[in-house]
């Protein structure tokens, strides 16, 4: 391990995010800790605090109630777990940092935007073969995925941001709405409990959860 590059977890582990591997994610629930303290939308939900945890578990739950396919949720219900150790970066910031390194590097930008998605891409390879999942998946999975990732986002501006436009709104002019509303819950707690609920069910690789 590189001293410089280890993270230490809620369960008191250590994670070396240069180099992920599988038995890092064997036990998620320090996860499920991680992602219901991290608020999504940077924290912008006015009077409220939504977990990245609730939004995996909204996935789940709609994708569920709309295709009953187990192997769908299994995916949606780790779709996000790289941000337990790497955070949730918006994608304004994203697109700003694309727009600097254009600026600052030239031709350069593109592979220094790679080695972002690279490190994204290891810990996802990771969690995934903890869970017994194939990494990538197929490309129909992953639209399935990235469609419901969207109907979630559609669903959670109108409900918790009061008003405020979505700048990017005409990207997501195709996407509806789910008809039932979000909220939030309370306790951190509820939602850390729910996600590993969701892994218990759908993933039985990582059935053995304490959480």
């Amino acid at each position: 391990m590189n001293p410089r590059t280890i993270l230490t977890l809620a369960n008191g582990c250590d994670i070396d995010l240069e180099n992920p591997v599988a038995d890092n994610y064997r036990d998620l629930a320090w996860a499920a800790e991680h992602l219901a303290k991290e608020n999504r939308y940077n924290g912008a939900t006015p009077g409220v605090c939504y977990s990245v945890a609730q939004h995996m578990c909204e996935c789940v739950t709609s994708a569920m109630a709309q295709t009953g396919d187990r192997e769908l949720a299994a995916y949606l219900s780790l779709h996000d777990v790289h941000e337990a150790v790497l955070k949730d970066d918006t994608t304004p910031k994203k697109n700003t940092f694309a727009a600097i390194a254009e600026k600052k590097f030239g031709v350069l930008a593109s592979q220094v935007m790679e080695a972002f998605a690279d490190l994204t891409d290891r810990h996802d390879r990771a969690i995934h073969e903890a869970a017994g999942l194939a990494w990538p998946p197929s490309p129909e999975m992953a639209a399935r995925i990235k469609h419901f990732d969207r109907v979630l986002l559609v669903t959670e501006w109108r409900d918790l941001m009061r008003g405020a436009t979505l700048a990017n709104a005409q990207a997501y002019a195709d996407v509806s709405p789910l008809q039932r509303t979000i909220v939030p819950h309370k306790k951190w707690e509820s939602s850390a409990a729910l996600l590993c609920l969701a892994w218990r069910r759908y993933l039985p690789a990582l059935g053995e959860m304490s959480r």
